[in-house]
């Protein structure tokens, strides 16, 4: 589904979404962070408080989060999604697992966290964005597409996007820990959001519809229930 602006944009995929959740209230839901789903959010968190969606019997996981980081800095993803959804819409603690960037054995934490999802059944709803070079989650480039999660090493084109995200001198960890692509691939929908005119060679790639493990995304265009959603530049609409 292509839109033409970001409010559109917005109200395309929160549409697709508060349909999935009336159809499967107690889905089990992986969300990413970054500027694109942030329009979403705040469509949500609007229609949850006008009672037009609830999100009190599902269950929310995040995607990817810095290692090193605590969920109380406020650089974490954990701190995003707190900010932007998780605390607006007043979910309840228990309904929430993060993946813990400062735990002292990411390799523990890593299991850990495919066992909770496991034992919530797996992933009923992935969100998606889009990364400039491909990535999907923290999968970058050339990554192993067997892999659930784990523990990756940033590129440089990922944590330079990042840090023009940030707007701000700090510097983005080296490291990463991210649900895998196997998982991504286990959820059964998966929605992808794409906005970004700089994000031109990767979405070539997802129209392009063939595999490559250069662009990672590309790992879901087999997926029997993949919805794309988006936001289309000035110059691709006429």
């Amino acid at each position: 589904m292509n839109t033409a602006t970001a409010g559109a944009f917005a109200c395309a995929a929160a549409d697709w979404l508060c349909d999935h959740l009336r159809d499967e209230p107690r889905s089990v839901l992986a969300l990413p962070t970054g500027n694109t789903p942030l329009g979403l959010y705040a469509e949500l968190i609007e229609r949850s408080r006008t009672g037009r969606v609830s999100f009190d019997a599902a269950r929310v996981f995040n995607l990817d989060e810095y290692c090193g980081l605590p969920p109380s800095d406020p650089h974490s993803y954990a701190a995003f999604l707190h900010e932007h959804l998780i605390a607006p819409l007043g979910l309840a603690a228990d309904r929430v697992r993060l993946l813990r960037g400062d735990a002292p054995d990411l390799e523990a934490e890593c299991r850990a966290y495919d066992a909770a999802l496991s034992d919530c059944g797996g992933i009923d709803l992935c969100v998606l964005g889009l990364g400039v070079n491909g990535h999907v989650a923290f999968n970058e480039p050339g990554s192993a597409w067997d892999l659930r999660t784990h523990v990756v090493h940033l590129s440089s084109a990922t944590r330079a996007a990042h840090e023009r995200q940030a707007q701000t001198s700090w510097a983005i960890p080296a490291r990463g820990v991210t649900l895998g692509i196997k998982t991504l691939l286990e959820s059964r929908h998966i929605l992808l959001l794409i906005a970004g005119s700089h994000k031109k060679a990767a979405r070539a790639a997802v129209h392009g519809g063939v595999a490559d493990r250069n662009w990672p995304v590309t790992s879901l265009l087999a997926h029997p229930s993949l919805t794309i959603i988006e936001l289309c530049a000035p110059a691709e609409r006429r």
